[in-house]
């Protein structure tokens, strides 16, 4: 008979049976589940139990992890049953690092004595060295007293030379010994001072998780443990490869999804089955209440009654919580077209879980690990878009709406266009049926030029004289391509936040698609099909009146 049981904890690899009410478990991490903040661990571990109430102890866990999610499944041959599940933190004691750390004191002391006793020697051997030269030069430089005969013959000056060339060697010598000797002392101390700071204490808090145990007769079992830790997460980042327009305007996009998973817990996750999700356990979950916000006429010598009366209030901000930022984005090299792993896609209600192929090591040091979720072929229609007032470049842009039964998070997305890295942009939130733009560069196959071809100051009037100012502009677009795209083209007028100041489209001008284009005031934007090989001009053009007792202020032009 086979029996499941579910509580609180962590645990995975082989257990060591001990024939006492103790156990110690010898778990290994199964399985993780990365979130975008944080991720679920699961360690397994088997179990033989005498019978009798017995304790499964699992040390050594991540002090950070959330004792609230801690949860523990038992499946054996035989019954048995699981009782309470305790928690505790506990300080990992290092006698085996402090004899270490001795050790190593000891010997930069030793090194540093020894590197004193050169110092000293070296400076023996220097002036040992002077006053050697000192006593060549005095006896070689002396002269004879009057009728007296010379202090040194030949055979005397040579052999005085000679033990002070001697001498001066053998101090040389020395002094480079010892020069050389502290060298290498100080490589020696400098990577003693390196090991002595990997050794350094640190903060080695660890949780111990207790299981009890109860089993009516001997059995076998396993057990997993699972818990959340917050130190965890993943990034989306995509690759966008835009192929080659059709002749009906239209191309394709293989997206590429890929995610940078991050842990910098206090275990690594060796060899473990990696599931990425896109749920967010660690953020809101429900929208925040808005408080009453009453409105009243002010009455003098009241100030301490509203003031009090606001202490209490919260803002609606500080009931929201921060969202996940998305990560830098790697860029994909392509190679002789070797087939790349990609992940299993499960849907399961509101998430989706992408089930990375194979076995997979995370380590622990905020490093980040490289996994390919899918690829996707995706239809985009392409179009042009300009604003020759700012640049004479037009941008090819390439719309598409999300297939498929999975969202995409925000995040970067690296751009190619003929297999040419184009730059880097960014992907929304995205889900199944949504549409969106990105933009892959400037296209050279689509000339814009903006003149202009009319500028007017006057002043009109009879009676009452204004000012005016007329600018007119006429802007082109040509299609070099072999099939037509659609153009956008932006431009702008003036708008007056003064009743005494008017402004007015010229007439003749050509009639903008869209005036304020996304609630922007004074942009305008023309939208049109350019066959292949033809020519659109577009006119644009605006009159600004104003009296002669105002000052006009005009950004712009």
């Amino acid at each position: 008979m086979r029996a499941a049981a579910a509580a609180i904890f962590l645990a995975t690899t082989s257990l060591t049976p001990v024939f006492a009410a103790d156990i110690t478990a010898l778990s290994r991490i199964d399985k993780v589940t990365v979130f975008p903040q944080g991720a679920e661990v699961t360690r397994i571990v088997d179990a033989r139990i005498g019978k009798g109430e017995h304790t499964l102890i699992f040390d050594g866990l991540p002090a950070e992890l959330s004792t609230e999610t801690l949860r523990v499944e038992g499946v054996g041959g035989e019954r048995f049953e699981i009782g309470s599940v305790d928690s505790k933190i506990v300080f990992n004691t290092s006698d085996a690092l402090d004899e270490t750390r001795k050790r190593i004191e000891k010997d930069i002391e030793n090194l540093s004595d020894e590197r004193a006793v050169l110092d000293q020697a070296i400076g023996d051997a220097e002036y040992q060295k002077t006053l050697m030269q000192q006593l060549a030069s005095a006896t070689l430089t002396q002269k004879p007293q009057e009728g007296a005969t010379r202090i040194l013959d030949a055979e005397g000056l040579s052999g005085v030379l000679d033990l002070v060339g001697t001498r001066l060697s053998s101090l040389g010598k020395d002094i480079l010994e010892a020069r050389s000797r502290q060298r290498e002392i100080d490589r020696l101390t400098e990577n003693l001072n390196k090991k002595l700071a990997d050794l350094a204490p640190r903060n080695d808090q660890r949780m111990r998780v207790s299981v009890h145990l109860n089993a009516p007769a001997e059995a076998e079992g396993t057990f997993r443990l699972s818990y959340r830790v917050a130190n965890a997460g993943w990034q989306p980042i995509y690759d966008a490869r835009l192929g080659e327009m059709g002749k009906d305007g239209k191309a394709r996009i293989e997206l590429v999804r890929r995610a940078d998973v991050l842990q910098w817990t206090t275990e690594s996750w060796d060899n473990v089955a990696l599931t990425l999700s896109t749920a967010r356990p660690m953020g809101a979950t429900a929208a925040p209440d808005l408080a009453p916000m009453a409105i009243e006429g002010f009455v003098e010598g009241r100030r301490e009654n509203y003031t009090a009366r606001g202490v209490g209030n919260v803002t609606p901000e500080a009931a929201i919580m921060a969202q996940e930022a998305p990560a830098a984005a790697p860029m994909d090299a392509d190679v002789s077209r070797a087939v790349q792993k990609q992940a299993n896609v499960e849907i399961a209600g509101f998430q989706a879980l992408y089930g990375i192929d194979g076995r997979v090591t995370v380590d622990n040091t905020n490093t980040a690990k490289k996994v390919r979720i899918s690829t996707d072929e995706i239809d985009a229609k392409l179009s042009a878009q300009a604003a020759p007032k700012l640049d004479p470049n037009a941008y090819l842009t390439a719309a598409f709406t999300l297939s498929g039964e999975t969202p995409l998070l925000p995040g970067p997305v690296m751009l190619y266009r003929d297999g040419v890295f184009m730059g880097q942009g960014a992907l929304p939130m995205l889900s199944p049926g949504e549409e969106t733009k990105l933009g892959f560069g400037a296209d050279d196959l689509i000339k814009v030029k903006r003149i202009e071809v009319k500028r007017r100051t006057a002043e009109e009037g009879l009676l009452t004289t204004s000012n005016v100012d007329e600018r007119a502009f006429d802007i082109t677009a040509k299609n070099l391509h072999q099939a037509a795209i659609p153009v956008t083209i932006l431009d702008q007028m003036p708008y007056s936040t003064d009743q005494k100041i008017t402004v007015e489209t010229l007439s003749g001008m050509t009639p903008a698609t869209v005036k304020d284009l996304e609630r922007r005031r004074g942009v305008l934007a023309w939208s049109f099909d350019l066959p292949s090989q033809e020519t659109k001009v577009i006119k644009h053009g605006y009159k600004i009146s104003w009296p002669r007792d105002i000052k006009l202020g005009l950004n712009g032009e």
